[in-house]
């Protein structure tokens, strides 16, 4: 298991997002679900479908752009506890809203890089950096977000190049 790439790619952008201009816009944290769908590879830690959590920090730098740092752990336990195996996606991002939709319904697009390291012992398979693209809706209540977010990535392993495909659901506090 490879811990050193993911470690240094959340610490390296915890500290690229975060200026001394930042004091004055409050940072924003988001919580939430992930399905996690990936189909079968050998870099990869399982193919099919994972489910887990994932935390964000969001750094806005104005009303349309913001950068985020999060990391997300996915289980891919449908074949039971003994043959279960886990992921860890730390990713840094660029958020742009795009538009006000309907019903106070804000879409962004989102985009960065991150890692997949697989957390299963005995498994031949490390994953590897990964480059994302995806797309969101927020939807304010009060004083917090619901969120919805489909951000497919790009998986780059030592011998071969996949694809995942994560959607999530979650609150924005």
């Amino acid at each position: 298991m490879r811990f050193r790439p993911a470690a240094l790619l959340f610490a390296a952008a915890l500290c690229l997002c975060w200026t001394p201009s930042q004091a004055q816009t409050p940072i924003r944290f988001g919580a939430g679900f992930d399905a996690l769908l990936t189909p079968p590879s050998q870099d990869i830690v399982t193919e099919g479908l994972g489910v887990g959590g994932r935390f964000r920090m969001a750094f806005p730098l104005n009303a349309d752009l913001s950068f985020a740092a999060g990391a997300g752990i996915f289980g891919y336990i449908f074949k039971g506890r003994d043959d279960a195996s886990y992921l860890f996606n730390p990713q840094v991002s660029v958020i742009v809203t795009t538009t006000r939709g309907s019903a106070n319904r804000y879409r962004y697009l989102m985009g960065g890089i991150g890692y997949f390291a697989a957390l299963t012992a005995g498994t031949d398979a490390e994953g590897g950096p990964a480059l994302h693209f995806g797309l969101g809706w927020a939807t304010p209540l009060n004083d917090t977000s619901l969120y919805f977010e489909v951000d497919p990535a790009l998986i780059i392993g030592e011998e071969n190049t996949t694809f995942a495909v994560p959607v999530r659901v979650g609150v924005i506090f």
